[in-house]
């Protein structure tokens, strides 16, 4: 099955290079490029340091490991790369990756990204360098983001996620602000520095959301008006988005713009979009992740076991060249019925009403139970519209059975727990309902602060 969007043409091709070169050269050089607690780094002395940084990278070849995280260091050290067109790997500092131990990369590699492993081995994606300078672009004409915006930065360089808050901000001549690490893992953390640097664009997971939203409900008006007076748009992105989530973020900032933003590494960074004007409603209950960029097209192919199923598939020349290494059984990258590349996503999907694709979630987050397809990130919806759910996770444990844990506040009693299982029984199949219900006072988190769904599958909730 097709979706109605056409394989509309791309943005025209500009050098990676010289696209973020023009951001760097056309910026006033004594604003801000990068705001990192006391630290400020102008854009004079970004392309001072880039360049540099560049000079000495131009002697060599192969990928350039960077071993920082988020931040002004490994940002000077990824334009450096960009402007010596090398490729870089960005790494966390305690990795054991060794770029001399890796294959040659091919032609138009821009960078390598290591895949999280959660739906099997990780695997090294090659970013192509063209792709990533046509979302940069496409990013730009659709965000029309200013020197004026600060642009928060929550992901570490090596998650894509990070692309578009940092290179994209670079385009536009914008601030990034880095978020600390405590503020990805703690709401109250989060929505103190949001007040205080009052971001115009924030990026984050919806499980930061989740825990930013908690923080609000029991913060001060004052701090809560603070950090939001500023904030133009909300980009949402990574995993499946509650729709009572999005609910009751709009309590506290009703006015921003929200996106919710799809696109596995393997496609560059984003591929489909949903736009939400202060006041659109939506009516599925996990957000739609919208219809395809330019230059993109979705194809929903039959999955098997799964009845009615539909895995969703991007259609784009501005996929990632492919996996470094040759994946056993990997048949993630291919072509279409009409020649073109094509890549499957390992996701469930569907269309909406008005043609917009909605993300189920992972192929091995929906299951099929006496005869009835059960979709996780479904039942996680239903129990975060409960109020005293902050957040929640739905796991198949040994024995096929479905546990459903849900963050709660401390002191959550039995009637918490009724309430969750009404508005289940109100909204899910006798046969979708999980076999049990946790109550804890946070879930365990991986290093990408995304809920650790393998700690919940194995029983770890870290408290309860």
């Amino acid at each position: 099955m097709r979706s109605p969007a056409t394989y509309a043409a791309g943005s025209i091709d500009v050098p990676l290079r010289r696209l973020i070169e023009s951001g760097l050269c056309g910026t006033d050089p004594m604003h801000r490029a990068v705001v990192q607690g006391d630290a400020v780094l102008t854009y004079g002395e970004l392309l001072t340091k880039s360049r540099e940084l560049a000079a000495k990278l131009t002697s060599g070849t192969g990928p350039v490991l960077i071993r920082k995280p988020r931040g002004v260091e490994s940002l000077t050290e990824m334009v450096g790369c960009i402007l010596a067109e090398r490729p870089f790997l960005p790494v966390p500092p305690d990795s054991m990756s060794d770029p001399a131990t890796l294959p040659d990369t091919p032609e138009g590699c821009g960078y390598l990204l290591t895949t999280s492993g959660t739906s099997g081995e990780p695997k090294v994606v090659v970013g192509s360098r063209s792709g990533l300078a046509r979302y940069l672009q496409w990013q730009q004409a659709e965000l029309a983001l200013a020197p004026s915006d600060v642009v928060s930065n929550t992901a570490d360089p090596w998650f894509d996620f990070s692309f578009k808050e940092t290179l994209g901000a670079l385009v536009a001549g914008a601030t990034i602000a880095v978020t600390p690490a405590a503020a990805l893992t703690g709401g109250t953390t989060l929505l103190t520095w949001l007040a205080e640097h009052q971001p115009t664009m924030v990026c984050l997971l919806p499980s930061m959301l989740a825990r930013l939203v908690t923080a609000m409900d029991r913060a001060d008006p004052t701090t809560v008006r603070s950090a939001t007076e500023r904030l133009r748009r909300l980009l949402v992105s990574g995993e499946p988005f509650p729709q009572p989530l999005l609910r009751r973020w709009r309590t506290h900032a009703p006015y921003p713009v929200v996106i919710n933003l799809y696109g596995p590494t393997e496609s560059t960074v984003i591929k489909l979009r949903h736009v939400l004007p202060a006041g659109a409603e939506v009516h599925t209950a996990i957000v739609p992740v919208g219809t395809p960029i330019p230059g993109t097209a979705v194809e929903l192919v039959p999955v098997d076991d799964l009845d009615d199923a539909q895995e969703l598939c991007i259609v784009s020349e501005d996929l990632a060249l492919g996996y470094l290494t040759p994946v056993t059984g990997s048949t993630r990258f291919e072509r279409d019925a009409a020649g073109r590349r094509r890549l499957r996503t390992g996701d469930l999907a569907s269309l909406a009403p008005d043609g917009s694709v909605v993300v189920e979630g992972r192929l091995d987050h929906v299951v099929k139970r006496r005869g009835v397809k059960v979709s996780l990130p479904a039942i996680e919806a239903a129990a975060v519209a409960v109020p005293a759910v902050d957040a929640a996770a739905a796991v198949v444990q040994q024995g096929g059975r479905i546990v459903l844990y849900c963050g709660v506040s401390a002191g959550a009693d039995a009637l918490s727990l009724r309430a969750i299982r009404m508005a289940l029984l109100d909204t899910l199949a006798p046969a979708q309902l999980p076999d049990k219900i946790l109550l804890v006072t946070r879930l365990p988190l991986d290093r990408r602060a995304k809920v650790d769904r393998a700690a919940l599958r194995n029983g770890t909730t870290g408290n309860s």
